[in-house]
């Protein structure tokens, strides 16, 4: 699975270890969290992997993909 989402992302597995176990412990990282994060990956703030995580993550969940939802 790793190897198929860094083709499509084009981050390192390292890379890729990194932001799922920051993913675990905060799913809204922001402000200074999210860049400090970023500096450690190697990507920038505006990175959309989080956003395309909590996507996935929801789906997963049976929940729609996006905050906000009447379904919540």
């Amino acid at each position: 699975m790793a190897s198929e989402h860094k083709e499509s992302s084009g981050l390192s597995d390292d890379q890729l270890r990194i932001l799922e176990e920051n993913f675990r412990t905060n799913r809204h990282p922001e402000g200074t969290s999210l860049m400090l994060i970023a500096a450690e990956v190697g990507v920038s703030e505006e990175d959309k992997w989080f956003r395309l995580r909590m996507a996935k993550w929801r789906k997963e969940q049976g929940l729609p993909p996006t905050i906000g939802s009447v379904l919540d």
